[in-house]
């Protein structure tokens, strides 16, 4: 198989291109069915004319149905869905590119997912399933995971199939509230894997942009103290990374301060500690919950895509070793140009 992909990479690449499109139509429909036409056209930002033209395609073959209600895979389609994915990962060598990561980074376990996420919301749900995967081969009986907030940890949550899951697990949420949308935020995730893990969940119900001196009155509060001790002692953490435009925004963080973030040359956020590009903690907001040190020892998994999320992923991830990171294929892409082992360097 690997020879022949190799021979059909360089006699024929425009095949990679028409598979690509072919494959991004079976995933995005797989977990959006039923869909419209002109939705998955706007979606996947192809012309609309072009999606029609390869639905028809995959209609003759046998792999979709369209009807009023919209396009959904078939029984063969969703089997040619899971096949097309490995062939799609042996055609971009997602091995090999896997293995080079692992080599930069103190990482244990790399996973690479097809396309970008920023263009492509389906990559996001299969970054989720890929975690939940990585958590899978890892989580035991009564152990605490602490989760993340943020729009791919939600997709994680959502990815968790509610069967087969070791006994006893408690899931908290790896800080406070910040002030968004409630179904991103971390006790919300921490609530939706816990009751599909079949666990249980603490969540602690207070917002991440306190006072210090609100923080400092309220962390020896006994339901607080109680909920801080347990996220400090989970043995999985499972977090996305943000940038700095991202966390502005989110955070509401005023013009001063965004100022003096970027004189200190920050470039990523976790757990509300700032890094610039180096991996140096340069600033950081008070809150309650898991530290970047507190990481030392623990199964940590990290989630994160697209090209813009790649000096912020090398930003944080040098300083901690961690147990895996999912990222897509435009991230990990980025992140062997900035490591100065570009696309045409491993190829």
């Amino acid at each position: 198989m690997d020879r022949f992909v190799s021979l059909q990479r360089k006699i024929a690449p425009e095949i990679a291109r028409l598979l690509d499109i072919r494959y991004s139509i079976l995933r995005h429909v797989h977990f959006y069915q039923p869909i419209g036409r002109r939705t998955l056209s706007q979606q996947l930002t192809v012309k609309e004319r072009a999606v029609r033209s390869e639905l028809e395609f995959l209609r003759r073959q046998g792999f979709v149905s369209v009807s009023s209600s919209g396009v959904t895979l078939t029984q063969d389609g969703e089997v040619i869905f899971q096949e097309l994915g490995q062939y799609v990962r042996e055609l971009r060598e997602f091995a090999r590119l896997e293995q080079l990561l692992e080599r930069l980074l103190p990482i244990r376990k790399i996973v690479v997912v097809a396309g970008d996420s920023r263009r492509d919301p389906a990559v996001k749900k299969d970054m989720g399933r890929a975690v939940v995967r990585i958590l899978r081969e890892i989580v035991e009986d009564g152990d605490i995971i602490a989760a993340g907030g943020g729009t791919t940890m939600v997709e994680v949550a959502k990815a968790i199939v509610p069967s087969g899951w070791p006994k006893h697990i408690t899931v908290v949420p790896t800080r406070g509230s910040l002030g968004e949308e409630v179904e991103i935020q971390a006790d919300s995730i921490a609530v939706e894997m816990a009751k599909l893990l079949g666990g249980t969940y603490r969540v602690l119900n207070v917002p991440d942009d306190l006072h210090p001196e609100t923080i400092s009155r309220i962390i020896n509060e006994p339901r607080i103290k109680e909920i801080l001790e347990l996220i400090k002692t989970a043995r999985i953490v499972i977090h996305g990374v943000g940038t700095l435009e991202e966390m502005v925004k989110r955070r509401n963080i005023p013009r001063e301060e965004m100022e003096t973030l970027e004189s200190l040359g920050a470039v990523a956020e976790m757990f509300g500690y700032y890094f610039d590009k180096d991996g140096n903690m340069v600033y950081y907001t008070p809150s309650m919950g898991i530290r970047p040190e507190d990481l030392q020892g623990k199964k940590t998994i990290s989630v994160a895509g697209g090209a813009n999320k790649a000096q912020a992923l090398l930003a944080v991830v040098k300083r901690y070793s961690r147990e895996a990171l999912v990222i897509d294929e435009a991230a990990a892409l980025k992140i062997m140009e900035i490591e100065d082992r570009g696309k045409e360097k491993w190829q």
